[in-house]
């Protein structure tokens, strides 16, 4: 039988704000990505690189972190989103991804479900890391994008900015 949220009245994803962190804020991201319980490491310089870059960003509500992501935007991909556990099931994973609006999202296995509801489609193989896989996904918008393009340029073949091949 699925877990059964509780319905609540936080209006945490309608009225969430975004800061991005300071490479300085590296423990405070960490430390969120713990109170969140996130599944995997993520390393202090991968942290650091992202807040160098611009990518690392706190969802904040009521003066509280709810959410936190690192973002990669030199290749527009997401590649870390935790929603703190008293936040998750109000919205705000959904309302931070559509904010974000990153063209690519390294997702872990049982989060696919999630990001399909977010308008995300699967691209490639699933990889297989020490413990969890994770799937690239792109927004189904950067196809149908593709598609047009692809006719009034003609026939050949889309690389993301990372280097990931796009099938049409």
């Amino acid at each position: 039988m699925p877990k059964m949220r509780k319905k609540t009245h936080c209006r945490c994803a309608v009225e969430f704000w975004i800061r991005h962190g300071k490479s300085s804020e590296s423990a405070l991201f960490k430390k969120s990505l713990d109170k969140g319980r996130h599944p995997t490491f993520i390393g202090p310089e991968m942290i650091r690189s992202a807040a160098r870059n611009g990518g690392m960003c706190f969802a904040m509500f009521s003066g509280q972190i709810v959410a936190v992501a690192l973002v990669n935007p030199r290749c527009s991909q997401l590649n870390v989103l935790n929603v703190m556990p008293e936040h998750r099931g109000h919205g705000i994973g959904k309302a931070f991804v559509n904010y974000l609006a990153c063209n690519f999202a390294r997702v872990l296995d049982d989060k696919i479900p999630f990001f399909e509801s977010c308008g995300y489609i699967k691209i490639g193989k699933m990889k297989q890391g020490r413990t969890l896989r994770t799937q690239i996904m792109a927004r189904e918008n950067l196809f149908q994008l593709a598609g047009r393009m692809n006719k009034l340029i003609g026939k050949m073949p889309l690389t993301s900015p990372c280097g990931m091949l796009m099938q049409l």
